[in-house]
């Protein structure tokens, strides 16, 4: 049976870990060792949620408060029977979410190339019935790609090598750090929703470095999205010229506006006015 870290008899053990700067020096070390398959209440959905011990540790490690403000944004943006892409879907965190907020009627079309996070993926949305996952990279340009996946839990598999190997995360862990290249099918926004005559009503966009090349291909879908959550990481004066020009006004996560490029960092939210 997998452990539930989740659960109350693993709470103070979670809360040590966090709030003591020693323990979690000596408690991560051993969790690397022993990064193993567990489950989780996902405290977002209720529903289970398989992941890694150590590789996927900042889902259980911080729980609720992982993303706060941007789960609060999200649920107050998303109504009953939206329809939602999700570009970056990792393991399923926030597809789990997605598919409880749409209800039966809403869609979640989740886009995720990585080999090790659809293990997981899958497994997580399985009972998820509004989730389609579609094995294939978000880009500008629709064929193959070479995707570059880390050895780290996936957060940061890129179609930019050098994206996958110079965020913060991977700097702290280069002794261990590893890349694989393979190549992916990639498709654009805007194609998929005309192929399957379906269109988005909000769009989470986390694409570790190519979250630009996705904005470029989805012209006609930004003609009908209602909202975006965009993780921005660079290009972000490009990036707020496409949103400003389609309408949208631009937002932190804590409701602070967004009036320049430059205050553009990490999680941002383009609403439609």
């Amino acid at each position: 049976m997998q452990p539930n870290l989740t659960r109350p008899t693993f709470r103070p053990l979670r809360e040590g870990i966090a709030a003591n700067r020693i323990l979690r020096s000596l408690a991560l070390p051993v969790l690397r060792k022993c990064d193993r398959a567990i489950t989780m209440t996902n405290p977002f959905s209720g529903l289970p949620f398989h992941l890694r011990s150590y590789a996927h540790k900042g889902y259980w490690f911080y729980g609720r408060h992982r993303e706060r403000d941007t789960m609060q944004r999200l649920a107050a943006l998303i109504r009953r029977g939206d329809t939602i892409f999700e570009v970056g879907g990792h393991i399923g965190y926030f597809a789990q979410f997605f598919a409880k907020k749409v209800g039966y009627r809403g869609q979640v079309h989740v886009f995720e190339p990585g080999e090790q996070n659809q293990h997981f993926l899958r497994r997580n949305i399985a009972r998820c019935t509004q989730c389609i996952h579609v094995n294939a990279a978000v880009s500008d340009k629709i064929g193959k790609a070479l995707f570059y996946e880390e050895n780290l839990g996936g957060f940061m598999n890129s179609l930019s090598p050098e994206f996958a190997n110079g965020t913060g995360n991977a700097a702290t862990q280069r002794s261990v750090l590893k890349l694989r290249q393979r190549r992916v099918n990639t498709t654009t926004l805007d194609a998929y929703a005309t192929t399957h005559n379906v269109w988005p009503d909000l769009i989470k966009i986390d694409a570790e470095g190519a979250e630009l090349a996705v904005l470029v291909g989805a012209v006609k879908v930004l003609q009908h999205v209602r909202s975006l959550m965009i993780e921005v990481s660079c290009h972000q004066t490009e990036i707020f010229e496409i949103l400003v020009d389609h309408g949208f006004a631009l937002w932190h996560p804590d409701g602070r506006a967004i009036t320049d490029a430059m205050q553009m960092d990490g999680n941002i939210f383009a609403i439609r006015v």
